[in-house]
Formats: C-alpha cells, structure tokens, sequence
C-alpha cells in the first residue's frame, strides 16, 4: 500500500472544531474514518487497539491540546496462534 495523506489546517470556530470531532468519534465507532479535502481522499480503519499520545500545554499568550492515536492495520497486528504445553510423554521426559 502507497502513502496517502490529507491534511486540513486552519482557523475555525470552536463549535466546528467540535462538529469535526463528534463525526470523529462517530466514525471511529463504525469503524472507519474518512477524511476527504478536495479531490484527496483516505480511508482509515481504526484496528481495536491503538496508540495514544495526548498533551496539553500553556504558554503566556497561547494553550494547546493536541491528541494523536495511531494503529497498525488489523491484518497487520494479529499475532500468531500459539500453543505451550506440557509434553504429552508420561514419563516426564
């Protein structure tokens, strides 16, 4: 699979920051999110877990909170199917 990316950047009200975040939530809930800017266009599939990085910062004349998740896709993660056990020998060895 190639690189996509769709960037969106700028100046809004808090109220369609929140908008924006809602269909987030919404759409990671269905399980995918689709982010379009244009003619750009990427489709993401959230695997069920994820990495998390959320910070918080204040400054004289400025505040900041940023939230970045991040996965791998799901056919990406699943771990190998493993079985231990005991040796079927009675003896013990």
């Amino acid at each position: 699979m190639g690189k996509s990316k769709v960037k969106m950047e700028g100046i809004m009200e808090l109220r369609e920051v929140i908008a924006y975040l809602e269909d987030v939530v919404s759409n990671m809930k269905s399980g995918a999110i689709c982010m379009t800017a244009g003619e750009d266009c990427v489709t993401l599939r959230p695997s069920s877990i994820v990495d998390v990085e959320m910070k918080a910062s204040q400054k004289k004349d400025k505040e900041k909170f940023s939230i970045e998740i991040s996965w791998r896709p799901a056919n990406r993660t699943e771990e190998p199917s493993v079985t231990i056990s005991g040796t079927s020998d009675e003896s013990g060895m």
